[in-house]
């Protein structure tokens, strides 16, 4: 299923290039026992958080999701966006960047998990400021991050399109791309808590979520 393409955002119909959000909301959500995207934490869903933080920078959102119903509960929410469901169940993301990328209308893809709602809008100046001539450009915290990366969307089709056998996992993809790795002490300049890297998968998460959006709240 592929719920189609809403209007372009940010009057970027109207300019030279597009790029594309890509939000991964595909997970089952099983260690926290509810759709982490629809949680609220400070008033907001953290899917609206997710998409906040990329939205300055994409013409269209998109949203990788497991099973059609999910459509409807996150619509409410996202009613700009288009949603992808995935084809072979299990897969994990990669299959959320697979579908993305098929429908995506732009030039790069900034993708995203739906459980980070404490993601920067910085991060992702800074990947987009690092990808050059790459083909994608990618956080490295000890280890890559590649759902929370910038990619180049000709390159992914290059790599992803007519595969006979499908890649196991975003990491695998970067492996087959030119991407530039984005150090740690570059993302701190941007996001020196390493926010934009907390993702919320339990109730323990949840509550370190609040605890540093108070804290937030409490310095500005």
């Amino acid at each position: 299923m592929t719920v189609p393409s809403k209007p372009l955002l940010n009057d970027v119909a109207h300019s030279g290039t597009v790029d594309t959000g890509l939000i991964l909301a595909g997970g089952s959500s099983r260690r926290l026992g509810r759709p982490k995207a629809l949680e609220v934490v400070a008033g907001k869903t953290v899917v609206e958080r997710v998409v906040e933080a990329i939205a300055p920078f994409a013409g269209e959102v998109i949203v990788s999701i497991a099973e059609a119903p999910m459509a409807e509960a996150l619509q409410r929410f996202l009613p700009m966006a288009t949603f992808v469901t995935d084809r072979r169940r299990g897969k994990g993301p990669i299959e959320g960047i697979m579908r993305g990328t098929e429908v995506a209308r732009g030039e790069r893809l900034l993708v995203a998990p739906c459980d980070a709602p404490l993601l920067r809008p910085e991060l992702y100046r800074l990947l987009l400021a690092s990808l050059a001539a790459h083909d994608a450009a990618v956080p490295r915290i000890d280890v890559l991050d590649p759902v929370r990366a910038v990619y180049r969307v000709a390159a992914l089709r290059r790599i992803l399109s007519g595969r006979k056998t499908a890649l196991p996992s975003p990491s695998s993809l970067v492996d087959r791309l030119d991407a530039v790795f984005v150090l740690e002490e570059q993302v701190r300049a941007v996001d020196p808590r390493l926010d934009s890297f907390v993702d919320m998968n339990d109730a323990f998460d949840l509550e370190t979520v609040r605890a540093r959006i108070s804290s937030i709240s409490r310095s500005a």
